[in-house]
C-alpha cells in the first residue's frame, strides 16, 4: 500500500436508507427525502469512528464523492455521462448525497507515530492475508513485539521486513497476542480502520479460537469448564495464579486424546488472562508439558522445551467486507511428534 492510505468506497441505495440510524426523522427530511449526509454514512456504513472520521478532514482527498444522477450534475447544461462519471470531488460531512452517489473516504496512516521497529529479514508462515490483515503462523519460542533482549528478532520485526520487501507500507499492529512460548495463529490488521474494527470483534473472536495444548497426567473428565479467576502473584511480576480476588477467567476444555502420561486437550476460552490456559491446567493438576512456569514438578516433559500450547484454529470477520474467515494451522512438529510415535 504505497499510497500510504486505505480507501473506502460505498454507493449509497436508498434501501440502506434505514441503516443509518444515528440520523433523526426530522434530519432525514429534505427536499429530497431520499439523500442522506457523507458524515452518516461515514460514521454508520462504513463505521469510521469521530477521531478517524476527525483526520480524514485533514487532507484535501480524504472525503470525496463521485456524483451519477446525471439530472443533477451537467457541464452547462449538458448532460456528458461519461466526463460525470469520474468526476471525483471533494465534498463535506453535511453534503448530501442521492442514490447511486459513490461516497469515497481515504483513511490516512500515521507512520509518523509509528513507533520504532527495526526491519529484520526472517521466517514467516503467512497463512492469510488480504488489503486489511495478515495472519501469521508463529513458531514457539518467538516474541510477538521487539524487546530489549529481543530487538531485532521478534515476529514484529520480520514482518515489518516483509512490508518493506512486498513493498508495502504499513505500520505494525497486533490483533490478540501470543506468548513467546505459544506457537500458532497472531492476526495484524494492516490499517488504522481495520485495527479498530477488529478490536471490536476481540470479546467474540476469542470464543471463536481455539488452542491444542499437551497436558501432563491422565485425565478423570474428559471434558469440562475450568471458572477460575487469575491475578498475577505479588511476589513474581511474571508469574499469574488462581486466587478469589484475580479477575474473571474461564477456560472450556475436552480431551482428544489420551496417552500413557500426557494428553492431548482442545481449549477455547471466554475471557483472555495472561497465562489463562497455563494457569488453569496447573490448577487442574494437568500442567502443559515443558512449561517451566506452571509445570516444575513434571516428572517427564518429553523433551518439550517450551509449553505445549498451539493457537490452531481461529473464525473472524473480514473488518471491511464482513466476510466471515477461518483459518487452520497445523501443530508444529516439536508437538506433532509426541502424537505421531503412539
Amino acid at each position: 500500500m504505497e499510497s500510504g492510505y486505505r480507501e473506502l468506497r460505498y454507493t449509497y441505495k436508498v434501501t440502506d436508507k434505514d441503516r443509518i440510524t444515528s440520523v433523526s426523522t426530522d434530519k432525514k427530511k429534505t427536499d429530497n427525502d431520499d439523500a442522506v449526509m457523507a458524515g452518516d454514512i461515514m460514521r454508520e456504513i462504513m463505521k469510521l469512528s469521530s477521531r478517524e472520521i476527525s483526520r480524514c478532514k485533514q487532507f484535501d482527498d480524504g472525503v470525496m464523492c463521485i456524483r451519477h444522477n446525471l439530472e443533477q450534475l451537467d457541464c452547462n447544461g449538458v448532460e456528458e455521462h461519461s466526463l460525470l462519471k469520474e468526476k471525483m470531488a471533494p465534498i463535506r460531512l453535511i453534503d448530501k448525497l442521492n442514490p447511486d452517489d459513490e461516497l469515497i473516504v481515504r483513511v490516512y496512516e500515521d507512520n509518523d507515530n509509528a513507533g520504532d521497529i527495526v526491519p529484520a529479514d526472517g521466517p514467516l508462515d503467512i497463512v492469510y492475508e488480504d488489503e486489511d490483515l495478515i495472519i501469521i503462523n508463529k513458531p514457539g519460542d518467538m516474541v510477538v513485539h521487539p524487546s530489549y533482549a529481543h530487538y531485532k528478532d521478534s515476529l514484529s520485526n520480520y514482518l515489518a521486513g516483509y512490508y518493506i520487501k512486498s513493498g508495502q507500507n504499513h505500520v505494525i499492529r497486533t490483533v490478540g497476542r501470543l506468548d513467546r512460548e505459544t506457537s500458532g495463529l497472531v492476526i495484524f490488521a494492516k490499517n488504522r480502520h481495520a485495527a479498530a474494527l477488529l478490536a471490536g470483534q476481540k470479546e467474540n473472536m476469542s470464543r471463536r479460537k481455539e488452542y491444542l495444548a499437551i497436558c501432563s497426567g491422565v485425565f478423570e473428565q474428559p471434558q469440562g469448564t475450568v471458572n477460575a479467576p487469575i491475578r498475577r502473584r505479588p511476589d513474581e511480576r511474571m508469574i499469574r495464579e488462581v486466587h478469589p480476588d484475580g479477575k474473571e477467567a474461564i477456560t472450556h476444555y475436552k480431551v482428544e486424546k489420551q496417552f500413557e502420561d500426557y494428553a492431548l486437550v482442545r481449549l477455547q476460552l471466554d475471557t483472555g488472562r495472561t497465562h489463562q490456559i497455563r494457569v488453569h491446567m496447573a490448577h487442574l493438576g494437568h500442567p502443559l508439558l515443558g512449561d517451566n512456569f506452571y509445570g516444575k514438578e513434571i516428572p517427564d516433559n518429553h523433551e518439550m522445551t517450551r509449553a505445549a500450547l498451539h493457537a490452531g484454529y481461529i473464525e473472524l470477520d473480514q473488518p471491511i467486507s464482513g466476510e466471515r474467515i477461518k483459518i487452520k494451522a497445523d501443530l508444529p512438529q516439536d508437538m506433532r511428534r509426541l502424537l505421531d510415535d503412539n
